[in-house]
């Protein structure tokens, strides 16, 4: 196992001896022999024609080779460093990964997916195989991390409105082997599986640590639980419960939404609807053309039958009339912001927002 620890707001890890090195992080960005490699917590803004003397500066200051290490530079928080290794058929790999997802690159656009502007946050991977590789095989490594990392964003990272993610504008990826002339990567066996294998633990094992708004927000496109309540309230304004002080029942509303957004089942059907989203909007189903997707056209039904399911789950029959009134609330325009939803996303939240609603009036019809 490689050794590796933390100085002040870095993560050093030091190889042993020579490895050739395949980088896009800060320092250097191409083919070198290294025997460092450095996560740096950058706790100030860097313009760009300054990378360069930051990270020397850096190496010296940390007393490493200049020569022979290469630098990341991340705003995430490098003590929360994620670190596996896997060993299959005697070829051994350490991934080490610090995490940061604030900006996404998704398939249409780079989003920030909390509203807020600052500084990149960032993936950066450094992937360690212990089988000797020459410039073509770590090539092809590189390649099979693009690939998962890329797909593991798409199946359990953040969203855009109407496409998955792909990783952020400044991920980077580092790939090191010993010295050798292997250039070959079979993914069913040894290092293929090792690096696959030691990927997948160390990036769900980080986005399974994604808190239940989170989930949320990076399930529904950067909508967060703040806002599904913000929507419900003003939905419950359209028809106010006599006697009952607003305050408390916003309070109600926004418990009842945790307690229905802790179910699994409806996590599950959250994320797995959103995935209809994304290959309606590619036009990705015969029969259905992007333009008819985006005029939600009379044709696209799956989008209700989604938001039925949702609803009658929540609150049975009484949910599905609730998602009925909110539909109707959505079409006039007097909820403004479902309008601006992609077709199966405003269903979902609409069903959601019923749903949860009912169960509040239900309680007080009950009094």
């Amino acid at each position: 196992m490689l050794k590796h620890y933390l100085s002040g707001n870095n993560l050093i890890i030091e190889l042993g001896s020579d490895y050739q090195a395949l980088s896009t992080a800060a320092y250097p960005k191409t083919y070198d022999v290294i025997k460092y490699v450095v996560f740096n917590e950058v706790t100030k803004y860097i313009r760009l024609d300054e990378v360069e003397q930051y990270c020397t500066e850096l190496i010296r200051t940390l007393g490493l080779d200049l020569s022979k290490t290469s630098v990341f530079l991340t705003v995430a928080d490098v003590s929360k460093y994620t670190h596996t290794v896997k060993e299959v058929d005697t070829v051994r790999v350490e991934v080490f990964m610090t995490l940061g997802i604030d900006w996404v690159s998704c398939l249409d656009s780079v989003v920030n997916i909390y509203g807020v502007k600052g500084q990149l946050n960032t993936i950066n991977i450094a992937v360690f195989v212990s089988k000797p590789l020459n410039n073509v095989g770590l090539l092809d490594v590189f390649r099979l991390v693009s690939e998962v990392k890329g797909s593991l964003m798409t199946l359990l990272g953040p969203t855009c409105t109407t496409t998955p993610s792909v990783g952020t504008p400044s991920d980077a990826t580092l790939v090191a082997s010993p010295l050798g002339s292997e250039r070959y990567l079979d993914v069913s066996v040894g290092l293929g599986r090792a690096v696959i294998s030691a990927l997948i633990e160390a990036m769900v094992g980080r986005l399974k640590e994604l808190s239940l708004d989170e989930y949320v927000r990076y399930t529904l496109g950067g909508i967060s639980i703040e806002e599904l309540h913000k929507i419900s309230m003003e939905v419950y304004s359209k028809c106010e419960i006599p006697g009952k002080e607003f305050g408390k029942v916003s309070s109600e509303v926004l418990n009842e939404l945790l307690i229905t957004l802790k179910d699994p089942n409806i996590l599950a059907l959250l994320r797995g609807s959103r995935f209809i989203e994304f290959i309606l909007a590619l036009g990705m189903v015969h029969g259905l053309s992007v333009i008819d997707y985006l005029k939600d056209s009379p044709g696209i039904i799956v989008d209700e039958l989604i938001g039925k399911a949702l609803a009658e789950y929540v609150n049975g029959f009484k949910g599905l009339l609730s998602y009925y009134w909110v539909e109707r609330l959505k079409k006039s325009g007097e909820v403004k912001e479902l309008l601006r939803l992609p077709p199966i996303t405003d269903d979902l939240i609409t069903a959601l927002v019923g749903a949860v609603l009912s169960r509040v009036y239900d309680r007080y019809s009950r009094v």
